[in-house]
């Protein structure tokens, strides 16, 4: 309590003209108090109390008269002393100024100079005047504002905090004068937001909880799970929303699990919106998705896979299995297991097979059948039976197997058409069989979405070229043996060119190689240019600017310069010719090098491989080359690329830098190949070398499998060939010289001449043969009718030529005798 005494003037009608101040706290009690001078003799005189800026007084007492109070301060204000005023449970709207007047009623004055001025204050904590609601709903992306407003003395601070944390303005918040609000609203927004007023006086808090109106979110999605065949499977899904009158749906693969047949019997959806499978199958197994909803905005979705363990078994066995005769045939068993299979038993005519016995026989690992070439040895019935780490369901329902003549081409697309865009084209490509095969046509790469149709003969009518239709198209003739296909290629000509393939781009500190491969001009000669910009765009340039640089003729590759160092640089190429720009490449993203401080940048060259080449062999194709010219650091390996129609692939990119050469065997048949190699140094691919071409119409024969017993045949056949010619040299050379014995005996015994004459003869019938190089034939004689070899050269003759002339002389000598 504040009390403040009545003091005496300092003369007759002294009075205080200094305000006074008085400071209380609400709640509590105040005396306010009134200096004035009294009278001395007792006259009567009335108290009046007026609060500033209300005309009337609020408290008026007169002797002893009840007082008169205002209402607002009844039962409240009394007088203290004399004059003074008592005030109890002060309010914070009490504070003011207050004037107290004294009235002598015996005394004439000109005015009430009796009085005096009082200020109160009133220190009040603070107390919320205005507050939001406990519980505040705002929808999903929208905003929402928090009012909040405070009273006391002093005057408090209004802050907003979230979870302990004191919220400023941000991109989520905006507080302003005791207000909050919350945009761009989503689910994670919803929770308690505490209004607090503070001073020194105290605080105040008022929690609201705000509640966002949205679709559900999931808490809890389903798992993959795995079960054992005729148990039983469950997903879990939990959502939470507002509101939250929630139902959830659950999809098998794309349909809803009441609308499949086998399913919806089985199935059912709890409250909290788990799924339970009762009595799981195979045909179970899939992709199940539980989404809940509460009919605001797009329902959420989880999904998780089932997967359902069961035996092995056959599943749609054919009632017939059709193999073609002579070529590379499969008996399958149609297998369904999980886990995998792990073996498939065989039996044919009721008897188990052991495909060992069969040559050209073996089983695949999925179990099936391969017989290298089908013969009438195949024919019969055929079961099988497969297994998996859980057993086996059984065999399949026995399979006759019934030969075909596989289909036959009797007439072949030719290799390559011309035809201009907008006109029609018609392949022709026919085929034969029993029974007879059905043919149909395909693009390879891109499918051309272009109007084509097959004749009933099974030629192609391209009835409107487009650019679509370039390139490789196949056609494929198929009966219930076996496919067979014939492959064309389609030049379109007219059209803008195609894309250039194959960008590769090598960066360094300042430039950029920028190679590439030409596509199809289109049927008229094409130009390039070069388009390069910032990955991250500068202000000067634009969004979408980017600069080129047209390439000379000739050139498949170009050198950008003035380039930043240590920046990202996007290229592409475009083609055109004189019917406009075809389609940018490719977009290869490369970052040019840091730029060097004190060594210059070293000069990198790289020739392309020379001279490549391709030889068919019994082995297959033989490509050789010869490395580059030039290259600046030692060769890092080759990279050998081949293509069917326009695309290139890579036939082997790890080729070693000491190896020039490559066989390649497995070539597929009847077709047209194109090779060419490249050099790797470093990071820097070579331009590629030319490109040779060769067809694999003649059939490689394939390595035998018995290759290790071949070898040795054919070393004794040619050990026992060399040994027999060794033997019968010689005896020629051991006859020879019998020979000569005997004849230098006859002469000496001065035989008759008859044995030499007729040996002459026998020399003389052979045809003269061509002496050697380096020697000078001899004539014997001076008329030179007979030729023989100079002393000097007893090895003049061929091998042969001496067992032949030793042999008459013997007979001679014996016919001599006899």
């Amino acid at each position: 309590m504040f009390v403040l005494f009545d003091a005496q003037p300092p003369g007759a009608h002294g009075v205080r003209e200094e305000p006074q101040f008085v400071t209380a706290r609400a709640g509590e009690s105040v005396i306010l108090g009134c200096d004035v001078a009294h009278p001395l003799n007792g006259q009567p005189y009335v108290v009046e109390w007026f609060k500033f800026g209300v005309p009337i007084p609020f408290f008026i007492n007169f002797r002893f008269y009840p007082p008169h109070v205002d209402p607002e301060y009844a039962g409240r204000a009394s007088l203290y002393g004399k004059s003074s005023l008592r005030i109890e449970q002060v309010r914070s709207d009490d504070q003011g100024w207050y004037e107290c007047k004294v009235l002598m009623l015996e005394q004439q004055y000109n005015s009430f100079h009796n009085g005096s001025w009082v200020h109160l204050t009133v220190n009040a904590p603070p107390t919320f005047t205005d507050t939001p609601s406990q519980y505040m709903e705002a929808k999903e992306g929208g905003s929402i504002t928090l009012s909040c407003t405070a009273f006391g003395n002093p005057k408090p601070v209004v802050s907003w905090l979230r979870e302990g944390e004191l919220l400023g303005n941000s991109g989520k918040y905006k507080v302003s004068d005791g207000s909050l609000t919350v945009m761009s609203i989503s689910r994670e927004d919803r929770g308690a937001y505490t209004c607090r007023a503070y001073s020194i006086q105290g605080e105040a808090v008022h929690t609201t909880r705000l509640l966002v109106q949205g679709p559900p979110f999931i808490v809890s999605p389903p798992e993959n799970i795995t079960v054992n065949i005729s148990l039983d499977a469950f997903f879990t899904c939990q959502a939470e929303a507002y509101p939250g009158n929630l139902t959830y749906t659950w999809f098998w693969e794309e349909d809803n699990v009441f609308f499949k047949n086998d399913l919806k019997r089985r199935v059912s959806i709890l409250i909290d919106g788990s799924l339970i499978i009762s009595k799981v199958k195979p045909e179970d197994a899939g992709k199940y998705t539980c989404s809940p909803s509460n009919s605001l905005g797009r329902p959420p979705s989880a999904s998780a896979y089932l997967t359902v363990q069961y035996r092995a078994r056959v599943v749609n066995m054919p009632p017939v299995i059709y193999v073609a005769i002579g070529l590379p045939g499969f008996i399958r068993c149609p297998v369904d297991a999980n886990p995998p299979v792990t073996m498939v038993k065989w039996r044919k005519d009721g008897f188990p097979l052991r495909v060992e016995k069969y040559p050209g026989w073996s089983q695949m690992d999925d179990g099936s059948i391969r017989v290298a070439e089908v013969t009438e040895d195949s024919l019969g019935t055929y079961t099988c039976v497969p297994y998996n780490a859980l057993g086996t369901m059984g065999q399949s329902p026995p399979a006759p197997l019934v030969l075909k003549d596989p289909p036959k081409f009797s007439v072949v697309p030719g290799g390559e058409y011309r035809q201009e865009a907008g006109r029609e084209l018609v392949i022709p490509c026919e085929a034969e069989g029993d029974p007879f095969p059905n043919i149909t046509w395909r693009k390879v790469g891109k499918p051309s979405r272009s109007k084509h149709n097959v004749l009933p003969r099974g030629s192609l009518q391209l009835k409107s070229l487009s650019k679509e239709d370039h390139g490789e198209w196949e056609c494929v003739a198929t009966n219930v043996a076996t496919s067979i296909t014939a492959s064309t290629h389609v030049l379109v000509i007219g059209t803008s060119p195609h894309a250039p393939t194959n960008v590769h781009v090598s960066a360094s500190t300042t430039s950029a190689n920028v190679s590439w491969e030409a596509g199809y001009d289109g049927g008229y000669e094409q130009t390039f240019s070069v388009w390069y910009g910032h990955v991250v765009k500068r202000e000067q340039l634009g969004p979408h600017d980017w600069l080129s640089m047209p390439v000379p003729s000739t050139q498949s590759w170009l050198l950008a310069q003035g380039l930043e160092p240590e920046t990202a640089y996007q290229f592409s190429v475009l083609a055109q010719n004189k019917l406009g720009t075809g389609p940018f490449s490719e977009v290869v993203t490369v970052n040019t090098l840091v730029f060097p401080i004190s060594t210059p940048e070293p000069l990198v060259l790289l020739t392309p491989p020379r001279c490549l080449t391709a030889n068919r062999t019994q082995q297959g194709v033989l490509l050789t080359w010869i490395p580059p010219a030039n290259h600046t650091s030692p060769i890092d390996h080759y990279v050998m690329e081949f293509r069917l129609g326009e695309k290139w692939d890579v036939l082997d990119d790890a080729i070693p830098a000491g190896e020039t050469e490559l066989l390649e065997r497995k070539l597929i048949q009847e077709s047209w190949y194109e090779f060419r190699v490249m050099a790797v140094m470093e990071d820097l691919t070579s331009e590629p070398s030319n490109i040779v071409g060769v067809s694999s119409t003649d059939f490689f024969p394939p390595e035998m499998a018995d290759e290790g017993l071949a070898r040795p045949v054919v070393a004794g056949i040619v050990a026992t060939i060399c040994f027999l010619a060794a033997a019968i040299l010689f005896s020629t050379l051991a006859a020879c010289f019998v020979n000569k014995q005997r004849r230098r005996k006859l002469k000496r015994r001065r035989d008759p001449p008859l044995s030499i004459t007729h040996c002459r003869k026998s020399v003389e019938t052979p045809t003269p043969l061509t002496p050697l190089p380096g020697t000078e034939p001899y004539w014997e004689g001076p008329e030179r009718s007979s030729y023989r070899p100079p002393p000097a050269s007893p090895q003049f003759f061929p091998a042969k030529q001496p067992l032949n002339h030793c042999l008459i002389v013997t007979n001679t000598l014996q016919h001599t005798r006899a």
